[in-house]
Order: structure tokens, then C-alpha cells, then sequence
């Protein structure tokens, strides 16, 4: 079980590179010419259509970071849920209490920051010119309590609605899962979440989505027994192949669109996103190179403050676009400082939001034994 849960500490690293991931998608959103493709327009010749339609995208892809969010989310927890020490009385306060306090946090910042630093510059991005002025208390209340729908002023926010809701909804997946083989239900999922995308549908597009990490734990000894047979001479070739192939389906809608329209290109490619982000959370795990990439130390912090940099970053790029004179620069500048203040809000808020999810969860489990 050690040498497990040590391996498994690639995935945390993964998560890390996703936060970034997501960073540095929002701070190039200022960019005019890269802000475009995402609001229906082409992307103009040259580096910003490499950008764009080549697997450069990867590097800024963030729609498919928070997919893979979400299919982690399955994972984990559901393996989570598999502990002799689990218990639903406890599970369900303690991550009310993981998530919502620094969510409530990250509100109360971004609300500062767009009190000091007005979102008033001139700017030709679509994204930055959309994004809202003023942070008014309902909008405040609506982003702390996530059910019912973020205002969008924080727009990272919408997806921690679908984040609490399959974690309340966690031992019915669980049960599902139960009722069919992993195969079955991953089919079922990446099927359900196409249509949910087809008929723009978010419950029936993002919810799925879940369930494919739930089919991933319900498959994972397999998955591991089925890998640890492959010999050491085949694996470095196979794993290049795979991994190879799971970047470009990954990437495979923006590599689609030139070609035909956002409708037939998100119904073509949404199976193929999923299935390319299912294979790469496997790759993290048990392809060599990229779980010694993923766990290494650089990557392992990345992990630790991933939440925290997911929660406060949009509102400092925001106020970063506005402020620099060139669009390209808000990467240079806007990066560092996110990372600075993800470390020290999950120093001052994340950290002690685990340990006082941890108590909760342990005092519950207490009671729950007490009454038993």
C-alpha cells in the first residue's frame, strides 16, 4: 500500500499542472487575437493560429484542465470512499467544510481586489471587456453558496458547483458503478456528457464527466494488473505511442475547427477529449517518465496550492490585463504573482481549512460510533 499511495502522488502533480494550466489560459484570454477562437471568431494567420489549432494549445488548454479536474475528482474520491476509516457521516461535513471555506475566502479577495484595482483600462480582448466591474453583494452571496449557479464574476467558480454537487451526489455514482462493469460505465459516461454537450445541456455535459473517474477506480486494479504485465523492453515505445496519442485527442477540438463548425466539432471531438484525459490520468500513474515528471518536487508544490491558485488567479490576471501596456506581458507578470498569493492563501486558508475539515471528520466519526 505504500509504494500505492506513493505512485499516486503523480496525479496530485498532475493536478498541479493543470492549475497552471488554467493560469496561464486566463492571463493569454487578454490577448485579443487568443481571446477570438473562444467567443466564435478565427483566429488571425500566423503564431496566433499555431497557438490555437496545433498541439501548442496544450500548454493554455483550459476547458480540458478542468475536465480533467473533474475526472480526478471521480477518481480520488471514489478510492477515497473504498478506506476501511470511511464513513459517510464524516465525509459529508468535512468536505462541505474542504470546500466551501476557501471558496467563501476566495470571494472576500476577489472582491478586494476589484474594489482597488478597477476593471477600467481601455482593452480589445473580448474575455477581459466582458468580465464584470463591480463585485455586488448578491453576487457575493450567490458565489459562496455555488448551488443555483455562480454570478460570473469569478468565473473559475462555475465549475466548484459542479465540484459540490457530485460530492453530494457521491454514493449514488458509487452505487451505479456498482450495478455495471468499468468498461460499461465509462462508455456510458463519455456518451451521456457528448449529449450533454450536443443539446448544450451543462447538468448532463459536466456530471458525466465524474462518473468517468468513478469507472476509472472501478477499474483500477484491473487497469494496474493489466499494465504491470507488459514488459520493460515494449513499455517505452507503447507508452510514447499512447501518451502521444491521448495529448492530440485531448487537443483534437481545436485541432477540428478550422475545418468545420464549434457545433460539429465539440459533438466529434467531446468522446475524444475524454477518452485522451482518461488515458493520461492512467499514464500519470503508471508510465514511468511521466510519473517521475509528475512527481517531482517542483510539480508535487504545484499540487499542494493547485486549489488555491484555481481559486484566486482569475481576479489578479484581470486586473493585471488592465493595467500592463502590452497584452503578452500579463503572462510574465500575471504567473508569478497568482503563485505568490496561492501560497500564502493556502498558508493562511486552504491549510487550515484541512486541518479543520479533518477535525470535523473526526469528531463525526466519533459520533457516529458513539451512537452505534
Amino acid at each position: 500500500m505504500p509504494a500505492a499511495r506513493s505512485r499516486l502522488r503523480s496525479l496530485d502533480g498532475l493536478r498541479g499542472l493543470a492549475a497552471l494550466i488554467v493560469l496561464v489560459h486566463h492571463s493569454l484570454l487578454v490577448v485579443p487575437g487568443l481571446a477570438a477562437p473562444y467567443f466564435g471568431q478565427p483566429a488571425e494567420p500566423g503564431v496566433t493560429w499555431l497557438l490555437v489549432h496545433t498541439p501548442l494549445h496544450l500548454l493554455w488548454g483550459g476547458t480540458e484542465a478542468v475536465y480533467l479536474f473533474f475526472i480526478l475528482s471521480g477518481l480520488v474520491l471514489s478510492l477515497a470512499a473504498r478506506s476501511s476509516s470511511f464513513s459517510w457521516g464524516s465525509y459529508f461535513p468535512s468536505r462541505i467544510v474542504r470546500l466551501y471555506v476557501p471558496v467563501v475566502a476566495a470571494v472576500v479577495l476577489a472582491a478586494v481586489v476589484i474594489a482597488l484595482l478597477p476593471r477600467s483600462g481601455p482593452t480589445e480582448s473580448i474575455w477581459l471587456a466582458g468580465r464584470g466591474d463591480a463585485y455586488p453583494l448578491r453576487s457575493m452571496f450567490a458565489d459562496m453558496l455555488l448551488i443555483g449557479g455562480p454570478s460570473g464574476i469569478v468565473s473559475p467558480l462555475w465549475s466548484l458547483e459542479w465540484e459540490v454537487l457530485f460530492s453530494l451526489l457521491l454514493p449514488v455514482y458509487l452505487y451505479a458503478g456498482r450495478r455495471m462493469p468499468a468498461w460499461l460505465q465509462a462508455v456510458a459516461a463519455i456518451a451521456l456528457s457528448t449529449l450533454g454537450a450536443l443539446v448544450s445541456l451543462p447538468a448532463l455535459m459536466y456530471l458525466p464527466m465524474f462518473a468517468l473517474g468513478v469507472a476509472l477506480a472501478s477499474g483500477w486494479e484491473r487497469i494496474a494488473e493489466i499494465l504491470g504485465r507488459m514488459p520493460r523492453r515494449v513499455a517505452i515505445p507503447v507508452w510514447t505511442v499512447t501518451v502521444t496519442g491521448a495529448l492530440l485527442l485531448t487537443n483534437s477540438y481545436w485541432m477540428l475547427l478550422p475545418f468545420t463548425s464549434a457545433g460539429i466539432a465539440r459533438a466529434v471531438t467531446m468522446p475524444l477529449i475524454l477518452a485522451g484525459v482518461a488515458i493520461l490520468i492512467v499514464a500519470a500513474v503508471h508510465a514511468g517518465l511521466p510519473n517521475r515528471i509528475l512527481s517531482s518536487r517542483p510539480l508535487l508544490f504545484l499540487g499542494t496550492i493547485s486549489f488555491s491558485l484555481y481559486l484566486v488567479h482569475e481576479p489578479l490576471v484581470i486586473a493585471i490585463g488592465h493595467l500592463v501596456p502590452r497584452p503578452f506581458l500579463t503572462v510574465l507578470i500575471a504567473v508569478p504573482v497568482s503563485l505568490v498569493v496561492a501560497v500564502v492563501f493556502y498558508r493562511v486558508v486552504e491549510r487550515p481549512a484541512h486541518i479543520l475539515a479533518k477535525r470535523v471528520r473526526d469528531h463525526a466519526a466519533r459520533e457516529v460510533v458513539l451512537a452505534a
